[in-house]
């Protein structure tokens, strides 16, 4: 006879087999070039970001 406890690790296993097949199934493609070419565009924006702070500067704050 099965406890509830076995009956719900049971149903925890089932769900968890179920889940992880469906995200394999959905999510495990190979990474498209275009993937390849946003990484490259955000690295040479970030390169062209001004470098400033949040912090007013110190001349403010007298």
């Amino acid at each position: 006879m099965s406890t509830q406890t076995e009956i719900k690790n049971d149903l925890f296993a089932e769900l968890d087999a179920s889940l992880e097949s469906r995200i394999q199934a959905n999510f495990n493609t190979p990474a498209q070039s275009g993937a390849t070419a946003s990484n490259d565009r955000l690295r040479e924006m970030s390169k062209k970001l001004p470098s400033w702070s949040l912090e007013p500067p110190y001349s403010f704050l007298k």
